[in-house]
């Protein structure tokens, strides 16, 4: 009978074991690989190039930091972006227009529960009624500025949920949001930037427009060496 408990004991022992290794290993989200980086090129711009099936031009994309040091980029300092777009090789008679831009700003993190998480939007359309949207062609720019809030709602609403934790007496604790915080208990590593583009198009000939759509996605790295803080 002995035995029969001591082996019963043992197994059970394993089998919590096993069960608490696999339940409190931390979770972690994968680094992002798959989308361009503005750390990998020279200078503090990014440009891309769209080509559309069957339309035969093309639109070129680009995304500059300015002023703004990318090297020392900083997820809680307020920065601009400057966002431009211009078509190119299009035919004779095609009319092009910007109806919508949308961006997003998130960032990345290899905590699941930070990873993807919104920090700023914006949205930009014609707000005139003479036309509808912005026209583009190889000579005619679409030029727009994105300004990132740093300490966003979004980012400070979203670091709260994800850092909570209640004491024995029901006080709710958050751990205080810096940009070492971030770095360090959020492990967070860059800024995602997404940019959705909706154009109109109108060939020779045409009464109508038909509407096409692209996305761009970058990362901007955060400052590689920054020094370790203790949060106990």
């Amino acid at each position: 009978m002995k035995k029969i408990f001591s082996k019963a004991f043992t197994l059970m022992t394993i089998l919590v074991i096993a069960f608490c290794i696999a339940g409190c290993t931390a979770e972690t989200a994968p680094r992002e690989t798959s989308i361009p980086s503005l750390n990998a090129i020279s200078g503090n711009h990014l440009d891309a190039t769209h080509d559309f099936e069957g339309e035969g031009f093309q639109i070129l994309t680009s995304y500059n930091t300015g002023r703004y040091d990318f090297s020392n980029w900083r997820i809680t300092d307020s920065k601009f972006i400057d966002i431009s777009a211009v078509a190119a090789n299009v035919p004779e008679g095609t009319t092009i227009l910007i109806e919508h831009v949308h961006v997003d700003m998130s960032i990345k993190s290899t905590a699941p529960q930070l990873d993807s998480m919104l920090q700023d939007s914006m949205d930009d359309s014609y707000h005139g009624s003479s036309q509808d949207g912005f026209y583009i062609d190889s000579k005619y720019k679409y030029n727009t500025k994105f300004a990132v809030e740093g300490f966003s709602s979004s980012l400070i609403n979203g670091w709260d949920f994800a850092t909570s934790s209640a004491s024995s007496d029901g006080t709710i604790y958050n751990k205080k949001l810096t940009e070492k915080s971030l770095i360090n208990d959020g492990k967070v590593y860059a800024n995602k930037m997404t940019v959705i583009f909706d154009i109109l198009v109108k060939n020779k000939g045409e009464d109508y427009f038909h509407t096409l759509s692209f996305v761009d996605e970058f990362l901007i790295p955060l400052k590689d060496q920054i020094e370790p803080v203790d949060y106990q």
